[in-house]
């Protein structure tokens, strides 16, 4: 039997919150998200896919000073992380600025998956992110 050391026991807690905190998102339970999401950032040690995503609930629920600021810090330190900043815009509604980093995340062969995310529902009539799905070869 397979032993799980504590990094590999927290990395999978981490991924677990973040998980729930998604689908509390999804739910418009912006509270349990935003907690769910705090704890899967302390798991990871900040990673910038937690951090993103809560600053994305932040930005969809009334919290939109706090999206900024993580907003802000993550654009400072930016190092290929191109599709996080775009989700963050698509809270903030800054349509035009999420298609800006999605086109930067495209160039920096980004993971595409996370465009079928729920999150990007509003910009899917947008004909620059049915092109860019186009692209990817995903399904349209």
């Amino acid at each position: 039997m397979a032993c799980v050391c504590s990094a590999d026991s927290s990395l999978l807690k981490g991924i677990a919150h973040f998980e729930l905190g998604q689908a509390y998102a999804q739910k418009r339970m912006y509270s349990e998200a935003i907690a769910e999401l705090q704890r899967a950032i302390a798991l990871s040690g900040g990673g910038t896919t937690s951090t993103s995503n809560l600053a994305y609930v932040y930005a969809i629920s009334t919290k939109r000073n706090e999206a900024v600021k993580i907003l802000n810090d993550l654009k400072s330190r930016s190092t290929r992380n191109g599709s996080e900043i775009a989700l963050m815009y698509v809270g903030l509604g800054e349509k035009d600025e999420a298609m800006k980093w999605l086109e930067k995340a495209y160039d920096e062969h980004f993971n595409p998956s996370i465009l079928v995310r729920p999150a990007f529902d509003p910009l899917r009539s947008d004909p620059r992110f049915q092109n860019l799905v186009h692209r990817i070869g995903l399904p349209g």
